[in-house]
Protein backbone atom coordinates (compact mmCIF):
# COMPACT_ATOMS: atom_id res chain seq x y z
CA UNK A 1 0.00 0.00 0.00
CA UNK A 2 1.68 3.29 -1.23
CA UNK A 3 -0.31 6.20 0.86
CA UNK A 4 -0.12 9.27 -1.08
CA UNK A 5 -0.98 11.63 1.84
CA UNK A 6 -1.29 10.94 5.99
CA UNK A 7 -2.99 13.13 8.33
CA UNK A 8 -3.13 12.99 12.04
CA UNK A 9 -6.14 14.69 13.52
CA UNK A 10 -7.38 14.65 16.84
CA UNK A 11 -9.44 11.82 16.75
CA UNK A 12 -8.90 10.41 13.03
CA UNK A 13 -6.29 9.87 10.79
CA UNK A 14 -6.94 10.44 6.96
CA UNK A 15 -4.88 8.80 4.14
CA UNK A 16 -4.93 9.30 0.67
CA UNK A 17 -4.18 6.42 -1.52
CA UNK A 18 -5.96 7.09 -4.90
CA UNK A 19 -8.51 5.88 -5.42
CA UNK A 20 -9.20 5.80 -2.05
CA UNK A 21 -9.60 8.25 0.58
CA UNK A 22 -9.77 6.93 4.40
CA UNK A 23 -10.82 7.46 7.58
CA UNK A 24 -9.60 6.08 10.29
CA UNK A 25 -11.31 6.43 13.76
CA UNK A 26 -8.03 6.83 16.03
CA UNK A 27 -9.74 7.06 19.82
CA UNK A 28 -8.43 3.19 20.79
CA UNK A 29 -8.21 4.53 24.39
CA UNK A 30 -11.59 5.23 24.28
CA UNK A 31 -12.97 2.52 21.91
CA UNK A 32 -13.33 5.36 19.43
CA UNK A 33 -16.61 6.46 21.18
CA UNK A 34 -17.76 9.55 19.45
CA UNK A 35 -17.70 12.76 20.24
CA UNK A 36 -18.27 16.22 18.77
CA UNK A 37 -14.42 16.29 17.42
CA UNK A 38 -14.85 13.11 15.85
CA UNK A 39 -17.62 14.04 14.28
CA UNK A 40 -16.85 17.57 12.51
CA UNK A 41 -13.53 15.65 11.88
CA UNK A 42 -15.65 13.06 9.68
CA UNK A 43 -17.25 15.18 8.22
CA UNK A 44 -15.05 17.95 7.57
CA UNK A 45 -12.85 14.85 5.74
CA UNK A 46 -15.82 14.25 4.09
CA UNK A 47 -16.38 17.54 2.37
CA UNK A 48 -12.26 17.06 1.65
CA UNK A 49 -12.82 13.80 -0.02
CA UNK A 50 -16.00 14.92 -2.03
CA UNK A 51 -13.75 17.58 -3.37
CA UNK A 52 -10.95 15.68 -4.20
CA UNK A 53 -10.75 14.48 -8.12
CA UNK A 54 -8.12 11.65 -7.13
CA UNK A 55 -11.00 10.26 -4.74
CA UNK A 56 -13.04 8.06 -5.71
CA UNK A 57 -14.48 6.09 -2.91
CA UNK A 58 -14.21 6.43 0.69
CA UNK A 59 -13.60 3.97 3.33
CA UNK A 60 -13.81 4.39 7.20
CA UNK A 61 -12.43 1.95 9.00
CA UNK A 62 -10.78 1.52 13.09
CA UNK A 63 -7.47 2.00 13.90
CA UNK A 64 -7.88 -0.55 17.12
CA UNK A 65 -9.32 -3.98 16.36
CA UNK A 66 -11.20 -4.36 19.76
CA UNK A 67 -14.01 -2.03 18.05
CA UNK A 68 -15.14 0.13 15.21
CA UNK A 69 -16.82 2.19 17.40
CA UNK A 70 -18.41 1.56 21.25
CA UNK A 71 -21.22 4.19 20.65
CA UNK A 72 -21.14 7.26 21.94
CA UNK A 73 -18.64 8.61 24.46
CA UNK A 74 -20.43 9.53 27.84
CA UNK A 75 -18.55 12.46 28.73
CA UNK A 76 -19.93 13.81 25.12
CA UNK A 77 -23.43 13.42 26.55
CA UNK A 78 -23.71 14.71 30.27
CA UNK A 79 -26.51 16.94 30.44
CA UNK A 80 -24.76 20.66 30.22
CA UNK A 81 -26.67 23.13 32.50
CA UNK A 82 -29.44 24.15 29.33
CA UNK A 83 -31.33 21.35 28.32
CA UNK A 84 -31.84 23.19 25.08
CA UNK A 85 -28.41 23.26 24.32
CA UNK A 86 -27.83 19.18 24.67
CA UNK A 87 -29.96 19.47 21.06
CA UNK A 88 -26.27 20.16 19.73
CA UNK A 89 -25.43 16.70 20.56
CA UNK A 90 -27.87 14.89 18.40
CA UNK A 91 -27.81 17.60 15.24
CA UNK A 92 -24.23 17.19 14.95
CA UNK A 93 -24.71 13.17 14.98
CA UNK A 94 -27.35 13.79 12.06
CA UNK A 95 -24.96 16.33 10.21
CA UNK A 96 -22.29 14.01 10.46
CA UNK A 97 -24.00 11.14 9.39
CA UNK A 98 -26.45 12.58 6.92
CA UNK A 99 -23.08 13.59 4.89
CA UNK A 100 -22.16 9.90 4.80
CA UNK A 101 -25.57 9.30 3.07
CA UNK A 102 -25.46 12.60 0.91
CA UNK A 103 -21.68 11.80 0.01
CA UNK A 104 -21.54 11.80 -3.80
CA UNK A 105 -18.69 8.68 -3.35
CA UNK A 106 -19.59 5.67 -2.55
CA UNK A 107 -18.17 4.71 1.10
CA UNK A 108 -17.01 1.29 2.71
CA UNK A 109 -17.32 0.80 6.13
CA UNK A 110 -14.89 -1.82 7.69
CA UNK A 111 -15.88 -3.02 10.81
CA UNK A 112 -13.43 -5.27 13.45
CA UNK A 113 -15.09 -5.89 16.72
CA UNK A 114 -17.59 -3.94 18.46
CA UNK A 115 -20.10 -1.53 16.27
CA UNK A 116 -22.51 -0.25 19.03
CA UNK A 117 -25.04 2.94 19.59
CA UNK A 118 -23.57 5.97 17.35
CA UNK A 119 -21.19 3.59 16.26
CA UNK A 120 -23.72 1.52 14.28
CA UNK A 121 -25.55 4.29 12.99
CA UNK A 122 -22.31 5.78 11.41
CA UNK A 123 -21.94 2.28 10.38
CA UNK A 124 -25.62 1.93 8.47
CA UNK A 125 -25.22 5.44 6.87
CA UNK A 126 -22.42 4.23 4.77
CA UNK A 127 -23.26 1.98 1.45
CA UNK A 128 -21.69 -0.64 2.49
CA UNK A 129 -20.58 -2.49 5.74
CA UNK A 130 -17.90 -5.49 5.37
CA UNK A 131 -17.33 -7.42 8.98
CA UNK A 132 -15.15 -9.68 10.61
CA UNK A 133 -16.85 -12.46 12.01
CA UNK A 134 -16.08 -11.89 15.53
CA UNK A 135 -17.56 -8.15 15.17
CA UNK A 136 -20.92 -7.41 17.07
CA UNK A 137 -23.63 -4.96 16.37
CA UNK A 138 -26.54 -3.41 18.67
CA UNK A 139 -28.19 -0.56 20.28
CA UNK A 140 -27.20 -0.75 24.17
CA UNK A 141 -29.32 2.48 24.35
CA UNK A 142 -32.18 1.16 26.76
CA UNK A 143 -29.52 -0.72 29.27
CA UNK A 144 -28.81 3.14 30.63
CA UNK A 145 -32.35 4.52 30.37
CA UNK A 146 -31.62 6.04 27.00
CA UNK A 147 -33.59 5.54 24.08
CA UNK A 148 -31.90 5.03 20.33
CA UNK A 149 -32.48 7.98 17.99
CA UNK A 150 -31.10 9.91 15.04
CA UNK A 151 -29.63 7.56 12.29
CA UNK A 152 -31.08 4.58 14.01
CA UNK A 153 -34.20 5.64 12.38
CA UNK A 154 -32.71 4.00 8.98
CA UNK A 155 -32.75 0.53 10.95
CA UNK A 156 -36.06 0.55 9.79
CA UNK A 157 -35.70 0.32 6.41
CA UNK A 158 -32.26 -1.74 5.98
CA UNK A 159 -33.49 -4.89 8.27
CA UNK A 160 -37.25 -4.49 8.99
CA UNK A 161 -39.30 -2.88 11.81
CA UNK A 162 -39.20 -6.02 13.60
CA UNK A 163 -35.24 -6.39 13.94
CA UNK A 164 -35.00 -2.75 14.86
CA UNK A 165 -37.46 -3.50 17.26
CA UNK A 166 -35.50 -6.61 18.62
CA UNK A 167 -32.21 -4.12 18.48
CA UNK A 168 -33.83 -1.10 20.45
CA UNK A 169 -36.00 -3.04 22.63
CA UNK A 170 -33.55 -5.90 24.25
CA UNK A 171 -30.13 -3.85 23.96
CA UNK A 172 -28.54 -7.39 23.00
CA UNK A 173 -25.99 -7.50 19.60
CA UNK A 174 -25.67 -9.12 17.05
CA UNK A 175 -23.21 -11.45 16.21
CA UNK A 176 -21.76 -10.60 12.27
CA UNK A 177 -23.31 -14.38 10.93
CA UNK A 178 -26.72 -12.89 12.21
CA UNK A 179 -26.14 -9.05 11.03
CA UNK A 180 -25.29 -10.81 7.52
CA UNK A 181 -28.80 -12.94 7.28
CA UNK A 182 -30.76 -10.27 8.62
CA UNK A 183 -29.50 -7.46 5.63
CA UNK A 184 -27.62 -5.41 8.14
CA UNK A 185 -23.93 -5.96 6.54
CA UNK A 186 -22.61 -6.66 3.26
CA UNK A 187 -19.86 -9.63 3.77
CA UNK A 188 -18.85 -10.87 6.72
CA UNK A 189 -15.04 -12.65 6.71
CA UNK A 190 -12.06 -13.37 9.23
CA UNK A 191 -10.28 -10.45 10.96
CA UNK A 192 -7.27 -11.38 8.92
CA UNK A 193 -9.10 -11.00 5.90
CA UNK A 194 -10.29 -7.92 6.13
CA UNK A 195 -8.45 -5.61 4.44
CA UNK A 196 -8.40 -7.62 1.12
CA UNK A 197 -11.85 -7.86 1.16
CA UNK A 198 -12.23 -4.23 1.52
CA UNK A 199 -9.77 -3.98 -1.59
CA UNK A 200 -12.23 -6.55 -3.50
CA UNK A 201 -15.34 -4.14 -3.13
CA UNK A 202 -12.91 -1.38 -4.18
CA UNK A 203 -11.70 -2.97 -7.22
CA UNK A 204 -15.49 -3.63 -7.85
CA UNK A 205 -16.02 0.22 -7.23
CA UNK A 206 -13.24 1.47 -9.53
CA UNK A 207 -14.49 0.21 -12.88
CA UNK A 208 -17.12 2.57 -12.23
CA UNK A 209 -18.45 6.44 -12.94
CA UNK A 210 -18.15 8.82 -10.28
CA UNK A 211 -21.01 10.79 -12.25
CA UNK A 212 -23.43 7.86 -11.81
CA UNK A 213 -22.16 7.38 -8.16
CA UNK A 214 -23.18 10.60 -7.54
CA UNK A 215 -26.75 10.23 -9.50
CA UNK A 216 -27.58 6.82 -7.99
CA UNK A 217 -26.38 7.98 -4.18
CA UNK A 218 -28.68 11.27 -4.86
CA UNK A 219 -31.67 8.47 -5.96
CA UNK A 220 -31.40 6.25 -2.88
CA UNK A 221 -31.43 9.11 -0.92
CA UNK A 222 -34.94 10.29 -2.04
CA UNK A 223 -36.53 6.64 -1.92
CA UNK A 224 -34.96 7.21 1.64
CA UNK A 225 -36.39 10.10 2.40
CA UNK A 226 -39.38 10.95 0.34
CA UNK A 227 -43.22 8.71 -0.62
CA UNK A 228 -43.01 6.70 -3.63
CA UNK A 229 -44.61 8.79 -5.71
CA UNK A 230 -42.16 11.39 -5.15
CA UNK A 231 -39.25 9.03 -5.40
CA UNK A 232 -40.01 7.29 -8.46
CA UNK A 233 -40.99 10.62 -10.09
CA UNK A 234 -37.47 12.38 -8.71
CA UNK A 235 -35.76 8.71 -10.21
CA UNK A 236 -36.81 9.56 -13.73
CA UNK A 237 -36.53 13.10 -13.83
CA UNK A 238 -32.80 12.07 -12.60
CA UNK A 239 -31.96 10.03 -15.02
CA UNK A 240 -33.49 11.78 -17.90
CA UNK A 241 -30.53 14.41 -16.47
CA UNK A 242 -27.98 11.74 -16.45
CA UNK A 243 -28.76 11.14 -19.96
CA UNK A 244 -26.82 13.90 -21.22
CA UNK A 245 -23.19 13.18 -19.17
CA UNK A 246 -20.09 12.35 -21.33
CA UNK A 247 -19.86 8.93 -18.54
CA UNK A 248 -23.38 7.71 -19.71
CA UNK A 249 -23.33 8.16 -23.43
CA UNK A 250 -19.56 6.53 -23.11
CA UNK A 251 -20.57 3.71 -20.90
CA UNK A 252 -23.66 2.48 -23.49
CA UNK A 253 -20.94 3.48 -26.42
CA UNK A 254 -19.27 0.74 -24.79
CA UNK A 255 -21.73 -1.59 -24.07
CA UNK A 256 -23.29 -1.91 -28.11
CA UNK A 257 -19.70 -2.03 -29.09
CA UNK A 258 -18.87 -4.77 -26.71
CA UNK A 259 -15.15 -2.93 -25.21
CA UNK A 260 -14.81 -1.76 -21.66
CA UNK A 261 -15.87 1.96 -20.94
CA UNK A 262 -13.38 4.77 -20.23
CA UNK A 263 -14.82 6.69 -17.72
CA UNK A 264 -13.67 10.64 -17.40
CA UNK A 265 -16.11 11.84 -14.41
CA UNK A 266 -17.29 14.30 -16.23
Amino acid sequence: MVVKEEKKLKTIITQKEPPVGRIILNRPEKLNAINMELLIEIEDTLKEFQNDNEIKIVVIKSATEKAFSAGTDIDFVSLPESVWKQREIPKQLHKTFLACRTCEKPIICAVDGHCLGAGLELAISCDFIIATNRSRFGLPNIKVGIPAIVEAAILVQAIGVMGARELALTGKSWDAEKAERRGLVNSVVPPEELDKEVQRWVDILSRYSNTVFATQKDIIHKWMTTDLDTAIDYSINTVLINFTTLDTREGMAAFLEKRKAKFEDK
